[in-house]
Protein backbone atom coordinates (compact mmCIF):
# COMPACT_ATOMS: atom_id res chain seq x y z
CA UNK A 1 0.00 0.00 0.00
CA UNK A 2 1.34 3.42 -0.91
CA UNK A 3 0.45 6.24 1.45
CA UNK A 4 0.05 9.73 0.02
CA UNK A 5 0.80 12.95 1.82
CA UNK A 6 3.99 12.08 3.69
CA UNK A 7 7.44 13.62 3.48
CA UNK A 8 10.32 11.40 2.33
CA UNK A 9 14.00 11.87 1.54
CA UNK A 10 16.36 9.23 0.14
CA UNK A 11 20.15 9.19 0.54
CA UNK A 12 22.70 7.02 -1.26
CA UNK A 13 26.23 6.22 -0.18
CA UNK A 14 28.93 6.79 -1.10
CA UNK A 15 27.54 9.72 -3.12
CA UNK A 16 25.71 11.47 -0.27
CA UNK A 17 27.12 12.24 3.16
CA UNK A 18 24.96 9.52 4.69
CA UNK A 19 26.82 9.40 8.00
CA UNK A 20 26.19 13.10 8.69
CA UNK A 21 22.55 12.86 7.65
CA UNK A 22 22.11 9.77 9.83
CA UNK A 23 23.74 11.36 12.90
CA UNK A 24 21.63 14.51 12.43
CA UNK A 25 18.54 12.30 12.31
CA UNK A 26 19.55 10.70 15.62
CA UNK A 27 20.42 14.09 17.19
CA UNK A 28 16.98 15.34 16.25
CA UNK A 29 15.31 12.91 18.66
CA UNK A 30 13.36 14.64 21.42
CA UNK A 31 11.65 11.91 23.47
CA UNK A 32 11.68 8.41 21.97
CA UNK A 33 14.09 6.38 19.81
CA UNK A 34 13.87 2.75 18.79
CA UNK A 35 16.59 1.08 16.73
CA UNK A 36 16.78 -2.36 15.13
CA UNK A 37 20.06 -2.96 13.37
CA UNK A 38 22.19 -5.82 12.14
CA UNK A 39 25.64 -4.21 12.33
CA UNK A 40 26.38 -1.56 14.92
CA UNK A 41 29.84 -0.01 14.82
CA UNK A 42 29.77 3.75 14.66
CA UNK A 43 31.48 5.35 17.67
CA UNK A 44 29.87 8.75 17.04
CA UNK A 45 26.44 7.06 17.13
CA UNK A 46 27.28 5.38 20.43
CA UNK A 47 28.22 8.80 21.85
CA UNK A 48 24.96 10.32 20.56
CA UNK A 49 22.85 7.50 22.02
CA UNK A 50 24.52 7.88 25.41
CA UNK A 51 23.95 11.66 25.32
CA UNK A 52 20.29 11.19 24.40
CA UNK A 53 19.89 8.68 27.23
CA UNK A 54 21.51 11.10 29.71
CA UNK A 55 19.05 13.81 28.56
CA UNK A 56 16.16 11.52 29.42
CA UNK A 57 15.29 10.36 25.91
CA UNK A 58 13.74 6.87 25.92
CA UNK A 59 16.31 4.94 23.83
CA UNK A 60 16.27 1.17 23.24
CA UNK A 61 17.85 -1.16 20.67
CA UNK A 62 17.38 -4.59 19.12
CA UNK A 63 20.66 -5.86 17.68
CA UNK A 64 21.80 -9.03 15.97
CA UNK A 65 23.47 -11.55 18.28
CA UNK A 66 26.19 -12.63 15.86
CA UNK A 67 27.23 -9.07 15.06
CA UNK A 68 27.02 -7.90 18.70
CA UNK A 69 30.07 -10.02 19.50
CA UNK A 70 32.14 -9.02 16.50
CA UNK A 71 35.59 -7.55 17.12
CA UNK A 72 34.53 -4.04 16.08
CA UNK A 73 30.95 -4.11 17.38
CA UNK A 74 31.39 -5.63 20.84
CA UNK A 75 33.11 -2.61 22.49
CA UNK A 76 30.26 -0.37 21.24
CA UNK A 77 27.66 -2.76 22.67
CA UNK A 78 29.50 -2.81 26.01
CA UNK A 79 29.45 1.00 26.11
CA UNK A 80 25.69 1.00 25.64
CA UNK A 81 25.23 -1.62 28.37
CA UNK A 82 27.50 0.36 30.70
CA UNK A 83 25.47 3.53 30.07
CA UNK A 84 22.28 1.69 31.04
CA UNK A 85 20.70 1.86 27.59
CA UNK A 86 18.18 -0.98 27.20
CA UNK A 87 19.05 -3.39 24.43
CA UNK A 88 18.46 -6.96 23.46
CA UNK A 89 20.61 -9.03 21.19
CA UNK A 90 19.16 -11.95 19.36
CA UNK A 91 18.15 -13.58 16.15
CA UNK A 92 15.04 -13.72 14.00
CA UNK A 93 12.08 -15.83 15.00
CA UNK A 94 13.54 -18.59 12.82
CA UNK A 95 16.85 -18.32 14.75
CA UNK A 96 18.58 -16.72 11.79
CA UNK A 97 20.21 -13.31 11.69
CA UNK A 98 18.26 -10.20 12.71
CA UNK A 99 18.98 -8.20 9.56
CA UNK A 100 16.79 -5.11 9.95
CA UNK A 101 18.26 -1.62 9.68
CA UNK A 102 15.84 0.98 10.95
CA UNK A 103 15.34 3.71 13.52
CA UNK A 104 12.07 5.29 14.63
CA UNK A 105 12.33 8.80 16.06
CA UNK A 106 9.67 10.31 18.29
CA UNK A 107 7.03 7.89 16.97
CA UNK A 108 6.68 9.97 13.82
CA UNK A 109 9.72 9.48 11.56
CA UNK A 110 11.39 6.31 10.22
CA UNK A 111 14.88 5.90 8.81
CA UNK A 112 15.21 2.57 6.97
CA UNK A 113 17.14 0.98 4.15
CA UNK A 114 20.22 -1.11 3.45
CA UNK A 115 22.60 1.19 5.38
CA UNK A 116 24.06 -0.51 8.49
CA UNK A 117 24.87 1.76 11.40
CA UNK A 118 28.60 1.37 10.86
CA UNK A 119 31.67 3.29 9.76
CA UNK A 120 31.93 1.31 6.54
CA UNK A 121 28.30 1.83 5.45
CA UNK A 122 29.02 5.28 4.02
CA UNK A 123 31.86 3.90 1.90
CA UNK A 124 29.77 1.22 0.20
CA UNK A 125 26.69 1.18 -2.02
CA UNK A 126 23.85 1.59 0.46
CA UNK A 127 20.82 3.78 0.90
CA UNK A 128 18.27 4.85 3.45
CA UNK A 129 14.97 6.68 3.35
CA UNK A 130 13.73 9.07 6.00
CA UNK A 131 9.95 9.09 6.02
CA UNK A 132 7.84 11.38 8.18
CA UNK A 133 4.66 9.40 8.75
CA UNK A 134 3.11 8.46 12.09
CA UNK A 135 1.40 5.51 10.35
CA UNK A 136 4.72 4.20 9.03
CA UNK A 137 6.31 4.82 12.43
CA UNK A 138 3.55 2.80 14.12
CA UNK A 139 4.16 -0.10 11.71
CA UNK A 140 7.91 -0.12 12.42
CA UNK A 141 7.38 0.30 16.17
CA UNK A 142 5.03 -2.68 16.15
CA UNK A 143 7.66 -4.82 14.40
CA UNK A 144 10.34 -3.55 16.81
CA UNK A 145 8.22 -4.46 19.86
CA UNK A 146 7.46 -7.88 18.39
CA UNK A 147 11.20 -8.56 17.98
CA UNK A 148 12.04 -7.17 21.44
CA UNK A 149 9.42 -9.39 23.11
CA UNK A 150 10.31 -12.48 21.11
CA UNK A 151 14.04 -12.19 21.84
CA UNK A 152 13.49 -11.54 25.56
CA UNK A 153 11.16 -14.54 25.80
CA UNK A 154 13.00 -17.00 23.56
CA UNK A 155 16.67 -16.01 23.80
CA UNK A 156 17.36 -14.88 27.37
CA UNK A 157 20.76 -16.58 27.27
CA UNK A 158 22.02 -13.94 24.84
CA UNK A 159 21.10 -11.16 27.26
CA UNK A 160 22.91 -12.94 30.09
CA UNK A 161 25.95 -13.46 27.84
CA UNK A 162 26.04 -9.76 26.97
CA UNK A 163 26.23 -8.75 30.62
CA UNK A 164 28.55 -11.61 31.59
CA UNK A 165 31.06 -10.67 28.87
CA UNK A 166 31.16 -7.07 30.06
CA UNK A 167 34.17 -6.22 32.22
CA UNK A 168 33.35 -6.04 35.93
CA UNK A 169 33.57 -2.23 36.00
CA UNK A 170 31.02 -2.04 33.14
CA UNK A 171 28.58 -4.40 34.87
CA UNK A 172 28.65 -2.42 38.10
CA UNK A 173 28.64 1.10 36.68
CA UNK A 174 25.29 2.84 36.72
CA UNK A 175 24.30 5.62 34.37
Amino acid sequence: MFEMGFKMATYFSPDDDTQSVFLNFIRGTNKHLRIAVYSLHLPSLIDELIELHKRGVDVALVIDHTQAHGKAEHPDVLQLISAGIPLVEGTSQKHRIMHHKFAVRDKTTVLSGSWNFSESASLENNYFDIVESSERAALFLSKWKEMWDWIRTNEPEYQEMAVARAPVNLRTTSS
